[in-house]
């Protein structure tokens, strides 16, 4: 890129409006002021059919280690545990780290790349008893002659989750098992959080938008970043969305697939998949590079 705007776009990558490319331009322009936060699995790290097999795009630490150091921050703002994302993400390992940040469970986990302190509080008790009704819950719909093969129940520590990927008909089965799960929800106290092929509960009403809204705040950015690919980041956008009517820079970038559609509508940049995150990154990357190259030259 060059001091006048121009810039290659990738493949992968679609501006969907004046503000994505003018949020990217302002990264571009001033990387030190802006704050780029992001998802997890579906955004920095393909779905897969085990949770626990969901690694980040290859190549995606190389960009990282090289964007962070330019920019203000970088966040993964996720609803899986920290830890979770620390060894399945390997974002310890990096070797620049001081402007990074995750925010887990949807803000009530933090790991601190400053000084790799991880906060966790305790776990509520409804989380274990969420956990054992909803065991019974797909034991009685199995009884009932309905195929839960493939179906998981996943203990996060602050929330439990039901995952329907693995099942042969993800889709038909959560519309099924939504309406028990909501029910033991509202019995227990807790917040039920519909996302691909899953159903989340939690003992908090804090989402991600809770999260993006106090970053915004806090480290105000002339340019601010939410990138996401479920249901689960709507909060997030609607956050970013909120940045920009306030007269900031800012972009709701989606890691679009054919799995929620609908959020490529809303979408000022469209990304496909994690590996369109990957391109649009590198982009970015490539950029802060090119003109630190060109600052040098000069001197």
């Amino acid at each position: 890129m060059t001091s006048g705007g121009r810039y290659q776009i990738p493949d992968h990558v679609t501006f969907a409006s004046a503000a994505g490319r003018e949020a990217t331009e302002a990264i571009l322009r001033c990387p030190a002021k802006a704050l780029i936060c992001l998802d997890y699995d579906g955004t920095l790290a393909p779905i897969v059919a085990k949770p626990e097999d969901a690694r980040p795009q290859p190549g995606m630490l190389d960009i990282l280690q090289r964007l962070i150091p330019h920019v203000g921050g970088v966040v993964v703002v996720t609803g899986r545990p920290v830890q979770v994302i620390l060894d399945l993400g390997g974002f310890a390992r990096l070797t620049e780290t001081q402007h990074l940040r995750i925010y887990g469970q949807y803000g009530q986990e933090t790991w601190d790349g400053i000084t790799g302190r991880l906060t966790v509080p305790p776990p509520p008790p409804t989380i274990a008893a969420a956990n054992s009704r909803l065991t019974d819950l797909l034991d009685q719909v199995a009884r009932e002659g309905i195929d839960v093969e493939g179906v998981g129940v996943e203990d996060k520590g602050l929330a439990v989750v039901v995952h329907t990927r693995r099942n042969p008909r993800p889709g038909e089965l959560l519309e099924k098992l939504a309406p028990h799960v909501q029910r033991i929800a509202e019995e227990l106290g807790l917040s039920a959080q519909r996302g691909r092929n899953a159903i989340e509960l939690r003992n908090s009403s804090i989402d991600k938008g809770d999260v993006v809204r106090d970053l915004l705040r806090s480290d105000v950015p002339e340019t601010g970043i939410f990138c996401g690919d479920d249901l689960g980041d709507l909060p997030a956008f609607d956050a970013v969305s909120e940045w920009q009517r306030a007269g900031h820079h800012g972009a709701q970038v989606v890691s679009a697939s054919g799995e929620v559609p609908e959020l490529v509508s809303r979408a000022d940049i469209v990304c496909d998949g994690p590996a369109g995150i990957l391109a649009w990154l590198t982009m970015l990357a490539d950029g802060m590079e090119s003109q630190v190259s060109d600052q040098a030259s000069w001197m």
